[in-house]
């Protein structure tokens, strides 16, 4: 379902099998070189033989154990890994990966890796297998999915019984989940890439007792002032606290039901599915945009500012992003779509949409954008998140976005014609300093804060006059 009202289309991925993407530019779609099972995406290629960028170019790569401490805690790790995640711990030392301090505590993969294993965690959770999945998945990011399992069918009565009691309308078919958790599970699969210790450490915490994890966070690394980020913590339902004018503490956990979903995972993963981190990260990530409505069990969240009760819209898929981080983005709209949900232009030129993701990606950042999939009459019915790593160009001079798309059924990084992706899309978290000449971006930020103030306002006002209403009904009754 979408709702286009509030000048936003929601980011879930829509079930649509057979979808036939159109833009207006009258380029037609590239040839699909595989397709996985279930996957629509005419526009999808596999990266083959490309050069994907740096994990973290600004950080200092060190790819040697320094000192007794570090050589423990590597020998500790070892000695209860698997085979495959002994080799791929060895890669990461040898790629940097493993030594990187890119987390909110200065710790680094190593050291929480080795709190995964040490340290006490949640009931029902295995750290050996949490750290092993961490390794994988730090190791190649394209392993991390959106796929729900299944719940078996002897704890089926039992979830639904939990749930009813707990005031929802649930059945069976409500446990069999497509999965909208697109923009989470991209946030986690750019975390893993860019900032391995922090994508550790959020692991540690969120596996732990406390189901958790803290992080400190300055306003000025942030897209907004300080009056707009009080204000967004406030609506979102942040659990947070300003230690001074410039920093705040912020405690990101998932909804109360990741943790069953988790332990289902845990003894109950089949192959392809989401593992425990899975869960837990992008469970934690939808809440924080959901406002704290999210459920796991389910994949529903009460619906704030249009009538989906699935997925996340643009701004609250920046706002756990910006969470998630702790950089600033500001959500560009880049299609024009009318109250009808038909796409009707453009916000700028296709070259400055080209412009801001090169940008973006020079500076150290990746892009997750979401784009719309239109019907013949340029009727948005559908869309997607996914993630821009990188941009190849041929021998011939075409040049493609080298991805990573969590629901493709593809543990790798695909290729998309960049001449056929941009026209289709319809925002994209871009850091304000590449916005820093674009005010008019900037502004129409503002204004979309603006607008879903003044809709809950109206909201709340109409929700008032109609309980009025009735209890004056009521009493003349």
């Amino acid at each position: 379902m979408l709702n286009l009202s509030g000048l936003t289309v929601n980011t879930n991925r829509y079930n649509i099998q057979s979808a036939q993407l159109h833009n207006t530019t009258g380029i037609k779609n590239a040839e699909q070189t595989q397709q996985p099972a279930n996957h629509s995406n005419p526009l999808l290629q596999r990266a083959a033989n490309v050069n994907i960028p740096s994990f973290g170019a600004a950080n200092t790569i060190r790819t040697q154990l320094s000192g007794k401490d570090e050589q423990n805690k590597y020998n500790k790790l070892s000695s209860v890994l698997d085979k495959k995640s002994r080799k791929e711990l060895n890669g990461l030392l040898k790629s940097g990966k493993l030594l990187n301090n890119s987390s909110n505590d200065g710790s680094t993969t190593l050291d929480n890796l080795y709190n995964i294993i040490t340290k006490q965690g949640a009931e029902g959770i295995d750290r050996i297998k949490v750290a092993q999945d961490v390794i994988a998945r730090i190791t190649k990011p394209p392993l991390i999915t959106q796929k729900f399992g299944d719940i078996p069918l002897n704890m089926q009565p039992e979830i639904i019984s939990y749930e009813q009691s707990n005031g929802k309308n649930v059945s069976a078919t409500d446990l069999d989940v497509k999965s909208s958790t697109c923009p989470a599970a991209s946030i986690e699969s750019s975390l893993a890439r860019r900032m391995p210790a922090e994508f550790a450490r959020m692991a540690e915490g969120l596996t732990s007792p406390k189901v958790s994890v803290e992080k400190t966070i300055n306003v000025s690394d942030l897209s907004q002032n300080l009056v707009d980020i009080i204000w967004m913590l406030n609506e979102f339902g942040a659990d947070y606290k300003f230690t001074n004018w410039n920093q705040f503490k912020v405690n990101l956990k998932p909804d109360n039901n990741a943790i069953i979903r988790a332990r289902i995972q845990n003894d109950y993963k089949d192959p392809d599915e989401r593992s425990v981190i899975d869960v837990l990260m992008q469970s934690t990530f939808m809440n924080i945009g959901a406002q704290n409505t999210y459920d796991s069990l389910i994949d529903k969240r009460v619906p704030k500012y249009n009538a989906d009760d699935s997925g996340l819209i643009d701004i609250e898929k920046n706002f756990a992003e910006e969470l998630a981080t702790g950089k600033g983005k500001i959500c560009v709209t880049y299609q024009k779509i009318d109250d009808n949900g038909k796409l009707v232009g453009y916000e700028c030129e296709q070259n400055e949409t080209l412009q801001h993701i090169e940008d973006t990606l020079a500076g150290g950042d990746d892009v997750i954008i979401g784009y719309t999939y239109c019907d013949e009459n340029n009727n948005v019915i559908g869309g997607h998140e996914i993630t821009i790593i990188g941009i190849e160009t041929d021998k011939n001079g075409n040049k493609y976005f080298i991805c990573n798309d969590t629901d493709d059924g593809i543990n790798d990084y695909i290729k998309y014609s960049v001449a056929e992706l941009l026209p289709i899309i319809h925002h994209a978290g871009i850091p304000k300093s590449v916005l820093v000449n674009n005010v008019e971006f900037i502004e129409g930020w503002k204004e979309l804060m603006q607008i879903y103030k003044e809709t809950r306002t109206q909201n709340e006002v109409q929700s008032a006059v109609n309980n009025n209403k009735l209890t004056v009904l009521n009493q003349s009754v």
